[in-house]
């Protein structure tokens, strides 16, 4: 059994079923420029050359969407930007003719804001800002550098590593800014607790330095709220991962019927586990499958692992391989054509990800140990496959360990304390060559938001107001700046009224002046 992991995405992601139907539905796209205003708008972006692509030609076409193709906003102009110069010159322009700002790394967000989640906005690809240099114990890294071909460039300079996602297609740019999780972060905390500085092109185009001492407030924003609200982020400095010098990646399987023992193992097994456990569970319509890796040999993963298998059933299967941090990396990268060589992480020539380009997607994060109404609805709806559906999924992480040693208002991240997070997976079509705008799965769509809705009545039941993670952004969900931001919300408003008063950086769920 295997499932499709979308990993940790974003660059810059529920009451009666009807109400929740029509809330998955696109938000209203601005209008256009006028023609006039367009046309000052590429004069002023005409130093950038063939960098600016205009609609109506075939390489505006190609660039156009992102990876979700369900969302087909249309760009107002894309600027493939090379360099820090180049995005400030696109922000300047942007600015002048007050064109809202979209940046776009891996173009991963689940409500295509990497694309402006708007017609009209002036996207900036960050593709062409992707150098990755380790210098002592330091790297830094081009906002525009996907995590697969990250991974593969921090081990091929001196076998480092990060704290990151598993998917390899998704941008480090909104994966960090929203704090980024992943299977090494029990240990080393998210993403965002290993960057120390940062450089961010402002709403007047100025290239600035973020960190500790420099613009101290931004570097509070920007890690946990920084996808998009505040600048365009050229560059992040981190601190790399020496990873040990053998690692454990495991999976083990369960039947759908054993759900209950076996989530009742695993979510106990949160408060005990040892750092050195990276852990998720997938629950689908084929069963269950956990996986993770773990920092050390087989055998003392065994005994790290013992505790677990010993409360929960026996698995129907399991697949234990010890090896390099690198391997475990491309196991759970799942890029097409199951590669054996690190070089496919590179994602080169027939190297993709296996996941379909049409999907939707929900979080929600859970701060205790699940309670039974809870597990009950797990092993309910991932029982359930939609027609049309090409995988169906929720996705159980782990959280605590180095996660909870950052307090909760160091970081504009608020989730420090959650026990668990869930995301909520719905994809259709397949087709690597897929085509954007196919119609929705309609089956799949109501299959996400009646059960959401029912996870939502749980939850408020049994664990105080909603929270989601920003990283899964969702439209639709309740209450959204609070669930993603809460007690945060109130600085962030500031820091955004001083860095960004015109408001360029805007998309629907970017940070309000008020």
């Amino acid at each position: 059994m295997r499932f499709n992991i979308l990993g940790t995405s974003v660059t810059l992601a529920l009451f009666a079923a009807p109400l929740a139907n029509a809330l998955s539905a696109p938000l209203t796209p601005r209008q256009d420029l006028t023609p006039s205003a367009a046309s000052t708008l590429l004069t002023c972006l005409k130093p950038l050359g063939s960098k600016v692509l205009q609609r109506s030609t075939s390489a505006f076409t190609a660039q156009r969407y992102a990876f979700d193709l369900r969302y087909t906003y249309n760009p107002e102009v894309i600027v493939m930007a090379s360099s820090a110069a180049d995005v400030q010159a696109a922000v300047k322009c942007a600015k002048a003719s007050n064109v809202p700002v979209a940046p776009r790394s891996g173009g991963h967000s689940f409500e295509g804001y990497s694309i402006g989640g708007q017609d009209g906005s002036l996207v900036i690809d960050l593709s062409g800002i992707s150098a990755v240099t380790v210098t002592g114990s330091k790297a830094k890294v081009g906002s525009g550098i996907r995590l697969g071909p990250l991974y593969l460039a921090l081990w091929n300079q001196g076998g480092w590593s990060i704290n990151a996602g598993t998917c390899p297609s998704v941008g480090i740019g909104g994966h960090a800014l929203g704090g980024g999780f992943g299977l090494l972060a029990r240990k080393y905390g998210l993403l965002i607790d290993r960057i120390v500085e940062l450089e961010i092109v402002n709403a007047d185009g100025d290239l600035l330095t973020v960190s500790a001492t420099q613009n101290p407030d931004l570097f509070y924003a920007l890690r946990g709220a920084g996808g998009g609200s505040y600048g365009v982020v050229t560059s992040f400095t981190i601190l790399p991962i020496k990873p040990a010098d053998k690692v454990t990646s495991y999976t083990y399987d369960w039947k759908l019927s054993d759900y209950a023992a076996v989530l009742r193992a695993y979510v106990n097994f949160q408060t005990t586990a040892s750092r050195d456990i990276g852990v998720e569970m997938n629950i689908g319509p084929d069963g269950l499958e956990m996986y993770g890796i773990f920092q050390g040999a087989k055998a003392d993963a065994a005994a790290a692992l013992a505790p677990f298998l010993k409360a929960a059933p026996k698995p129907s299967s399991s697949d234990v391989r010890e090896g390099r941090q690198i391997d475990a990396q491309l196991r759970f990268a799942y890029i097409a054509n199951d590669p054996k060589d690190i070089s496919a992480l590179g994602l080169k020539g027939s190297n993709k990800p296996g996941d379909s380009r049409y999907t939707k997607g929900k979080s929600l994060v859970y701060p205790q140990v699940l309670k039974d109404s809870t597990i009950a609805l797990l092993g309910k709806w991932g029982a359930k496959k939609p027609k049309g559906s090409t995988a169906n999924y929720i996705i159980v992480d782990l959280w605590g360990g180095a996660v909870q040693d950052t307090s909760a208002d160091a970081t504009a991240f608020i989730h420090r304390d959650a026990h668990t997070v869930f995301e909520f997976v719905s994809e259709w079509d397949e087709n690597p060559n897929a085509k954007p705008g196919k119609p929705d799965c309609q089956d799949c769509l109501k299959w996400m938001n009646d059960m959401y809705a029912e996870f939502l009545t749980d939850f408020n039941a049994n664990y105080g107001p909603v929270r989601g993670y920003q990283n899964y952004i969702d439209s639709a969900i309740p209450n959204w700046l609070d669930a993603y931001y809460g007690s945060a919300v109130a600085r962030l408003k500031q820091i955004k009224a001083k860095v960004d008063p015109s408001n360029v950086f805007r998309f629907p769920q970017s940070i309000p002046l008020q």
